[in-house]
């Protein structure tokens, strides 16, 4: 394993994603943008490894605060790698940070690389062999990652997999990924996204923090359950007008939901994760709803904080289900993320759904529940029956049933309504839409 660590906004994320050839770690030119690392492969002289970009190392001991809970988790990854590549910002002078870090570094017994970045800006010689002085016996690399100018970083790595080839190989299981049941949790900041993504993990995988906006990446993790595997992603918060984070930073919010919306089209099943306010549904995560139900994504409606209105969670239930009438076949589950114990009951829900696409229907039992509920309530227009005849499924992601029949464009919205209604109930279809295409013959 390949570890790139060094303290904030020395272009760790940007030299990252070149090495995986993968937009993986979102870079941005606030310092301390990246907060949770992120893992990627790399693959030099047919040797694949793993490369963990980490985030910015801080030289500070209040350990209640974010930048502690950062540096503590990325030097807790060096103990696994082989290579660690120390990042260091050539267009300044050496910081305390970076002698905090060479100090740790040089404790450790590992293969290092000092790379010296942003070379573009102070291509002076002297100026980078000033990072000699930070003690540490390793290589020294020039690099400029903003212009890809990293040849010599590649040839270095090169020599370094050959050298520690047995250590460095890393077997990806791509037959696995078939199986895998694709989880994505999505929604506002600070609802509790990465403590649920934890909780389900069974490990302290994702920084939790009540700083708005502390996962400032997608994080994804697998987990074994059940003998079941899960790819959970834990999304960065969007909300209404922008994306948020410390110091009141902010980001594009038609970028970040971008590459939200490019990780939602490999999703198996969409955790939304909602806080109520003033015990309800917020307009924002309602018109967010509208947008993943159009994404033809299942969706389960995850209800967190509940532990605030324990003594009023029948009025709680009661408002949500109101609220999310125009969507009745999503699955609305109320939870504690921080303190629940169990999870399986939500497992057991995500394999269900995850279940439902492997389904095919008859025409003929289709055409039975057609005929069920047109008896049921026959559809009549100025006393005179609007026929239905048959119906067939013509798509199954999302189900669509087109439903042939003479007089239909007198068909009103509401029995519309109440023939998808019959069919999602009939059918036991939850967590995605069904739709029905009326066809007039003549």
């Amino acid at each position: 394993m390949i570890t790139l660590i060094g303290r904030n906004n020395v272009g760790k994320s940007t030299l990252f994603n070149i090495l995986t050839n993968r937009k993986l770690s979102l870079v941005n030119n606030y310092a301390g943008f990246t907060s949770d690392y992120i893992c990627g492969y790399i693959k030099i002289n047919n040797i694949t490894t793993m490369v963990v970009d980490t985030g910015g190392i801080y030289n500070t001991n209040n350990i209640n605060s974010l930048e502690y809970k950062i540096t503590q988790q990325s030097i807790s990854l060096l103990q696994y790698t082989t290579v660690i590549l120390f990042i260091v910002d050539g267009a300044v002078e050496i910081t305390s940070d970076d002698i905090y870090i060479a100090k740790i570094v040089k404790s450790l017994k590992k293969e290092v690389i000092i790379v010296v970045n942003k070379i573009d800006i102070v291509n002076n010689n002297v100026v980078v062999d000033k990072f000699y002085s930070l003690g540490i016996s390793s290589i020294l690399c020039k690099i400029s990652a903003i212009n890809r100018d990293i040849q010599q970083l590649i040839s270095l790595l090169a020599l370094i997999f050959n050298k520690y080839k047995n250590k460095l190989i890393t077997h990806i299981n791509t037959n696995n990924d078939i199986n895998k049941i694709r989880i994505f949790i999505f929604g506002q900041p600070n609802v509790g996204k990465s403590t649920l993504v934890n909780k389900l993990l069974n490990k302290y995988r994702v920084l939790v923090s009540n700083e708005s906006g502390t996962t400032r990446n997608n994080i994804t993790s697998n987990v074994i359950y059940n003998n079941c595997n899960y790819e959970i992603t834990d999304s960065i918060g969007v909300n209404k007008n922008n994306f948020f984070f410390r110091n009141k930073k902010y980001l594009n919010i038609t970028n970040i939901t971008k590459i939200i919306f490019n990780y939602i089209k490999y999703t198996n099943v969409i955790l939304f994760i909602i806080c109520l306010i003033d015990k309800k549904i917020s307009h924002y995560d309602l018109s967010l709803i509208k947008l993943i139900v159009k994404k033809n994504v299942p969706i389960i409606i995850i209800i967190n904080k509940c532990d605030i209105y324990y003594n009023n969670l029948k009025e709680i239930k009661f408002n949500v289900i109101n609220q999310l009438n125009f969507v009745k076949f999503i699955k609305i589950v109320f939870i504690s993320a921080l303190y629940d114990q169990k999870f399986g009951n939500l497992f057991n829900l995500i394999n269900k759904i995850n279940e439902l696409k492997n389904l095919k229907f008859k025409t003929k039992y289709i055409n039975n529940i057609l005929y069920n509920a047109v008896e049921k309530y026959p559809p009549i227009y100025k006393n005179k029956l609007v026929k239905l005849k048959y119906a067939y499924i013509s798509n199954y992601n999302p189900i669509i049933i087109n439903i042939h029949g003479t007089r239909t464009f007198y068909l009103k919205k509401s029995y519309k309504r109440y023939l998808i209604n019959y069919f999602q109930r009939t059918l036991n279809i939850f967590g995605s839409p069904i739709y029905i295409r009326i066809i007039n013959n003549k």
